[in-house]
């Protein structure tokens, strides 16, 4: 045996006895702490990561993240189904500027994605957007704030074909230099259903609501709205429009209230919006339709608008 050989061997007998280290293993719950986090830790309960991002990079499909503690975490890009929950502990918070987004869904055709608890605050220094969902098959959003962005509060900007479901509970989107919410898909053949559930839409530079299927042809894109506000803002409260294109943009308000819109508090453009048991006061005027479908269930509240408050045409009784 040469010199080299018996060198050799006790070599490999110590690898042999050397411990297998496992691959460091991705939890199904994750936590993040602004007062102990540290994105470097595994992100479990007693070693906890800072921000938002960290923990999604750790955290196993289909999994949670839960805020342990108030403080700021960060921006995050979501590209799986996860769900981030703050229940309670004070607000945790993201801060954006320079033209970012603080929340981006973009978990594919098949993700679902639950936030609740967040707020999302522009501050300045270029704004932003709070949240843009580019893809998902379902995004719930509750108790949650999106304000002072210079773009929108959230944008409903998809960009897959397929079917997209959407829903807004408890919700305050307020002072952004944009629309409050805008539904616009922008791929064709994509349809888009969005249920808005005390929802408040406050202080918006243009509408409060927009729901626009001009850039999905082919598609559909139905809206339903209860028991939410839409007011001061700098456009109309509910608006929804499409084109020649479009194959249904329909927008359904029931127990809510357009008011103090410097635009018109109801507005239809080429789509089908209809109304029912709601208050239309205080803006600039009451509804407009271009070449669109706008039909009142007549049992709405109509008072107080600045164009002698016209009544919408009343939906046909059999």
């Amino acid at each position: 045996m040469t010199r080299i050989a018996c060198l050799a061997v006790p070599a490999v007998l110590l690898a042999l006895c050397l411990p297998v280290v496992p691959a460091k293993a991705q939890l199904s719950r994750t936590f993040v702490s602004a007062a102990t986090g540290n994105d470097a830790s595994n992100c479990d309960r007693p070693t906890p990561c800072r921000t938002f991002q960290g923990a999604h990079d750790k955290t196993n499909p289909d999994g949670e993240i839960t805020v342990l503690d108030a403080g700021g975490y960060g921006s995050v890009k979501i590209t799986k189904s996860i769900s981030i929950v703050n229940d309670g502990v004070g607000e945790a918070s993201t801060l954006v500027s320079g033209g970012a987004t603080g929340i981006t869904v973009d978990a594919g055709a098949a993700g679902y994605v639950n936030l609740r608890g967040i707020t999302v605050q522009g501050i300045g220094f270029g704004g932003g957007f709070g949240l843009k969902l580019l893809s998902a098959f379902s995004l719930t959003i509750s108790k949650c704030v999106f304000r002072n962005h210079t773009g929108e509060g959230i944008d409903f900007n998809v960009n897959g074909q397929g079917t997209v479901s959407a829903a807004i509970v408890d919700t305050l989107v307020a002072d952004n230099g944009g629309i409050g919410i805008f539904v616009r898909p922008t791929a064709p053949f994509t349809n888009v259903q969005v249920s808005l559930d005390r929802v408040a839409m406050y202080g918006n530079s243009f509408d409060g609501l927009s729901v626009d299927g001009g850039a999905n042809p082919g598609g559909v894109i139905n809206v339903s709205v209860v028991d939410s506000i839409s007011a001061h803002n700098g456009g109309d409260g509910f608006q929804a429009s499409t084109n020649s294109s479009g194959k249904g943009t329909t927008l359904m308000l029931m127990h809510s209230v357009a008011a103090n819109n410097k635009g018109a508090g109801l507005s239809a453009s080429g789509a089908v919006l209809r109304v029912g048991q709601s208050m239309i006061t205080g803006n600039a005027t009451t509804w407009v339709s271009f070449g669109g479908v706008l039909q009142s269930f007549g049992d709405n509240y109509i008072a107080g608008n600045f164009d002698g408050d016209p009544p919408p045409p009343a939906i046909a009784r059999k």
